[in-house]
């Protein structure tokens, strides 16, 4: 059934996967950003005794947790559309911009600390 007003493209796409494995996944990267979203606001309560040296990894948070934000309907489409075909890509600039997110935010805390 199409609603009034929403596009076709709109439709959740049909898979023959008892485990769910696209909704997993969807899940797992809405964890991931609650989980920025938490550290960055943990990363608030450094502004008083950090200043704007605490603003970096506020901004690195809320940065990657809005990119992971727009990725995730489509990271959605491709593993419903590649489980109808078999063959799933691997979200490698999603890991590795991840990867490095972390990075940042763990070089900045430990520079904090240690100058602090």
């Amino acid at each position: 059934m199409i609603r009034r007003g929403h596009p076709v493209s709109s439709r959740p796409l049909r898979h023959d996967d008892p485990g769910l494995q696209p909704e997993r996944t969807l899940l797992a990267w809405r964890r991931t950003l609650l989980t920025l979203i938490g550290v960055c606001l943990l990363f608030l309560r450094w502004i008083p005794p950090f200043g704007l040296m605490a603003l970096l990894p506020i901004m690195v948070s809320l940065v990657a947790a809005m990119l992971i934000q727009i990725g995730l309907n489509a990271r959605y489409r491709k593993s419903a559309k590649g489980m109808t075909q078999e063959r799933i890509p691997a979200p490698l600039r999603e890991v590795a911009a991840l990867g490095c997110t972390v990075m940042v935010l763990s070089v900045v805390a430990i520079v904090a600390v240690v100058s602090g």
